[in-house]
Order: structure tokens, then C-alpha cells, then sequence
């Protein structure tokens, strides 16, 4: 019993369940292809070759590429943002008091809404950073405000004792660096969510002149090709699979932080 304990313990034994998890998905998957007997629903073995397919071509990498570098580019302007406004936050109670009803608004924001409101306020490339931008920041802000409204009270009153908190000095030396795990986590967290809107952003704004992977969705469900879209669907499942590990160890280096 005690060496059955110790192995479900090991990390081995949890990535033999995760594999097993994800043959029983594809075994699911199968199963319902095989039952409703339609191209509309191929099976994963087919999804998977034509997906291998499609990364022999360079439009398919195109879109992979523009799809990440619009993420990159919104989440490196929100992560500006956040961070200036976080520090303001954690500093003064106060603002973070005043900042939480806009806060929890943009939480609650309805993606598919705001998607077309944007589309109509500004230009399509325009309305995918921002949509994206406004869902990520509540993560990246409250990160970095968290971060330093939960260093203890006594670095704090140490940091003090040499001057205002807010100095440069202090803030590059002490506060941000104490902060560092909740921002870590925060950025993370931003990536597998930022995709995800960035995704539905490029298939609800249907723009030919607009490439990613959400465009390729769109392509394909004009014309009912859900090879295509499957196929798409299992490439973004795989970048976020590779994000959502990051995140996996980044939690498992930092077990005290939650965020």
C-alpha cells in the first residue's frame, strides 16, 4: 500500500494519467465520428493529418505568426499600462478602491459584444488589439497591484524608514522584485486568455485582409470545411496546451502565491 502510495505520488505516474486522459478524448472523439457517420464531423485521425497538411504550408505559419503577434503586441501594451496603474494602486488604497468598480466592468465585459461594437467604432485590426487589450488588463493589473498590496507590512515600514516607498530605488530594488512572483503569474494567465480572445476577435470580424488562425476558422466555415476548422481548432489547443504547462509550472515553482 505504501508503494502504491509513493508511485501516485511520483510525477510520472500523474503524466501517465494525462496521457491516458488524452487517448480517452481521442478514443471519444472517434467514437462520436464513427456513430454520427458525417464529413462534418471527421474523425481525429484525418483532423490530425490534414493538420500536418496545413503546417506544410507557409500561409498556415503566416497565420500562426500573426495571431501570436497580435497577442504579443497587446499584452506588451497592457503590461505597460497595468504596470503603471498597479504600482499607483498598490501604493494608494485609495485609487484601488476608486479603480474596482471599472475593474470588475471589464471583467464582466461580454466578448462577442464588445467584439462587434468595437468592429463598428474602429478598424478591424484596431478593434482585435483592443478587445484583447481590455480583457487581459483587469488580469495584469490586479497582478501587479496584489503583488504589492501583499508584501508585509514590515518590508514595507523598513522602506520607510529611509524615505517614501515610491522612490525608484526602492520600487526597482525591493517592491517590484517582491512582487515579481504575482506578475509572473498574471502574464501567464494574460497569454491563455489573450489567445483565446484574439482568436474569436479574428472570426467574428470576417475580414479577408486580416490573417491568423481566426481567419482560417472563418475560411472554413464558409465553406463547411471542418476538416479545416477541426484541424485549426487542434493547433490552437496545442499553443494553448504549451502556455496552460508554462502556467502548470510556474504555479508549482510559487505554491504560496495565488493570484
Amino acid at each position: 500500500m505504501k508503494r502504491l502510495k509513493a508511485f501516485m505520488a511520483r510525477p510520472l505516474y500523474k503524466w501517465t494519467l494525462i496521457i491516458c486522459g488524452i487517448i480517452f478524448v481521442l478514443l471519444l472523439w472517434w467514437l462520436i465520428s464513427a456513430c454520427l457517420k458525417t464529413s462534418l464531423f471527421p474523425d481525429p485521425w484525418v483532423t490530425i493529418g490534414y493538420m500536418f497538411e496545413m503546417l506544410g504550408e507557409g500561409m498556415t505559419w503566416r497565420a500562426i505568426g500573426e495571431t501570436i503577434l497580435r497577442l504579443i503586441i497587446a499584452l506588451a501594451l497592457c503590461f505597460i499600462l497595468a504596470l503603471i496603474i498597479g504600482v499607483l494602486a498598490g501604493y494608494l488604497p485609495s485609487l484601488y478602491t476608486f479603480l474596482s468598480p471599472l475593474i470588475e466592468i471589464l471583467r464582466m465585459l461580454p466578448t462577442a459584444a464588445i467584439i462587434f461594437v468595437l468592429i463598428c467604432l474602429f478598424q478591424t485590426e484596431a478593434a482585435i488589439f483592443t478587445v484583447t487589450f481590455l480583457l487581459i488588463f483587469p488580469i495584469l493589473y490586479e497582478a501587479v497591484a496584489g503583488g504589492i498590496r501583499n508584501i508585509p507590512k514590515e518590508t514595507m515600514d523598513v522602506l520607510r524608514l529611509d524615505g517614501p516607498v515610491y522612490r525608484p530605488n526602492s520600487l526597482f530594488k525591493v517592491v517590484l522584485p517582491m512582487s515579481g512572483p504575482y506578475i509572473a503569474v498574471g502574464v501567464v494567465q494574460s497569454l491563455s486568455l489573450g489567445l483565446k480572445v484574439t482568436l474569436m476577435a479574428e472570426i467574428l470580424c470576417g475580414n479577408s485582409r486580416i490573417h491568423g488562425l481566426g481567419r482560417l476558422i472563418y475560411q472554413g466555415s464558409q465553406i463547411a470545411d471542418m476538416k479545416q476548422i477541426l484541424a485549426v481548432v487542434v493547433m490552437c489547443l496545442i499553443i494553448m496546451a504549451v502556455i496552460d504547462l508554462i502556467l502548470h509550472f510556474v504555479r508549482k515553482a510559487l505554491p504560496d502565491i495565488k493570484v
